[in-house]
């Protein structure tokens, strides 16, 4: 391989920056009884990744005044979220048991997505 140009090292730089740009994964968070605006800027749509409704770990964002449950997910997450937002500009995603059926009684849930805009 021979020396590398700075035209040659710019190109690699522009070409690295916009690969990372496009592979940035947004996360977020909502509890339940609350709704999630999903959003991407002008030009570019929502991509999920993942999706989850119901509750994997204790945490002070969405306080549970039941019991500690931390093992329950609903299981259709990713596909109903994808139907809502998947190729979409903005989406708005209610954190709701009506959306996603409750997977755990008494147990207060909350919504984690994890999505590319691209």
């Amino acid at each position: 391989m021979g020396p590398l140009t700075v035209a040659s090292m710019l190109v690699f730089l522009v070409c690295a920056a916009t690969t990372n740009a496009d592979t940035s994964e947004i996360f977020q968070r909502t509890c339940e009884y609350s709704t999630m605006h999903v959003s991407c800027p002008a030009g570019k749509t929502i991509r999920l990744r993942s999706a989850m409704y119901g509750r994997k770990e204790v945490n002070n964002e969405c306080p549970n005044s039941g019991p500690d449950t931390t093992t329950c997910e609903a299981e259709d997450s990713g596909n109903i979220v994808a139907q809502m937002c998947n190729h979409e500009t903005s989406c708005d995603i209610p954190a709701s048991n009506s959306v996603f059926g409750d997977p755990c009684v008494t147990t207060v849930k909350y919504l984690d997505v994890v999505y590319w805009c691209r």
